[in-house]
């Protein structure tokens, strides 16, 4: 069901030394990166606005919710499913997301799978994830009924797949979400695992080291399995999270908060003036609101980028962004997985 890679260039068995790229969307993503999130939850904006100004600044990746697109009504809907089409055509990599994030938080208990099919079989996008509603509800099963479950829903909504590849998102207990993912990685071998942040342990330090379980058990299998962690957008917490293993992150604090480049902090939306003029946006004569956005865009690529030229020795940057203490714990912790 999936693609092919050539081992030879995925394999890696020292996290902090891997360089990987996998092919979406008709262009090679480079990782560890991060895709700012599009949703109509606890944002300011419309997905439209979102959208547009993802557009103007270039930026390369990006995430959106079938959700959304399904209810944004007719008009709206046609507007974005043609810039989804613009973006993949430029070369994006988009992520179609399942939706069951929006409808829980909005309570709509009517967004269905057939539902999120319709998108998945109409819009345009390289990587999806599959329908996890129902896992989220047994997800305190065994290894073997999660499996077996993962395993079927995503091969239920690959057969309903437009153009892109569905992926595989493992709910489960933090205890045996390794064991899971690796068998999901044996069965589908798939492009890419991934986890929802809020599912690997109950601090910063227990996720850590959930993170690193399963990349230690993935690196076993002979082929580099890229990890993507669902709703992580805090900028130390993918610093964190990539040196435990980690690739690829979503999150929605680039359009709720406002980053400082200096130490990769967050701050409320309107506070972007603390920092002064960090990016090439903040000076321009355009809207508080846009300029915010396309200034955090700006430090996520560069945040980015800065992570991907450190990964040969990812803990001296760690090490210079995270306090002592904490630093200090969490490295002589990784060293008992």
């Amino acid at each position: 069901m999936q693609q092919e890679f050539d081992s030879n260039k995925q394999m890696d068995r020292l996290p902090a030394g891997r360089t990987i790229s996998i092919p979406v969307s008709g262009t090679m993503l480079t990782m560890p990166c991060f895709f700012p999130s599009i949703s109509c939850v606890k944002t300011n904006l419309g997905i439209l606005e979102y959208l547009r100004t993802i557009k103007a600044v270039g930026h390369p990746l990006f995430l959106i919710s079938a959700y959304d697109i399904y209810n944004a009504g007719s008009q709206k809907s046609a507007i974005i499913r043609k810039a989804l089409k613009e973006s993949v055509e430029d070369g994006r990599a988009v992520i179609l997301d399942s939706g069951n994030y929006e409808s829980y938080w909005v309570k709509d208990a009517d967004w269905t799978r057939a539902k999120y099919w319709s998108c998945l079989s109409s819009c345009y996008y390289g990587f999806a994830f599959h329908f996890d509603k129902r896992l989220q509800k047994i997800k305190r099963g065994t290894v073997q009924s999660i499996t077996n479950e993962i395993e079927r829903s995503v091969l239920g909504d690959q057969r309903k797949a437009r153009i892109g590849t569905v992926l595989p998102i493992v709910h489960a207990p933090n205890e045996i979400l390794p064991e899971i993912a690796v068998q999901i990685a044996v069965r589908l071998n798939p492009v890419m695992i991934a986890v929802p942040e809020r599912e690997l342990g109950d601090g910063l330090i227990e996720r850590s080291l959930t993170v690193a379980r399963v990349r230690k058990l993935l690196n076993q299998l002979g082929r580099y399995y890229p990890i993507h962690l669902l709703g992580t957008g805090n900028p130390l917490s993918i610093l964190i999270y990539v040196m435990c293993g980690a690739d690829s992150f979503d999150g929605l604090e680039w359009c709720q908060t406002t980053v400082n480049f200096d130490n990769a902090l967050l701050y409320h939306f309107h506070q972007r003036e603390f920092f002064g003029e960090q990016s090439r946006y903040d000076s321009l004569n355009i809207p508080y609101a846009q300029a915010t956005l396309a200034h955090n865009l700006e430090f996520y690529r560069i945040w980015m980028q800065r992570i991907q030229n450190s990964l040969p020795n990812i803990t001296h940057m760690a090490r210079s962004y995270l306090p002592k203490e904490f630093f200090e714990t969490l490295k002589n912790r990784l060293n008992t997985v």
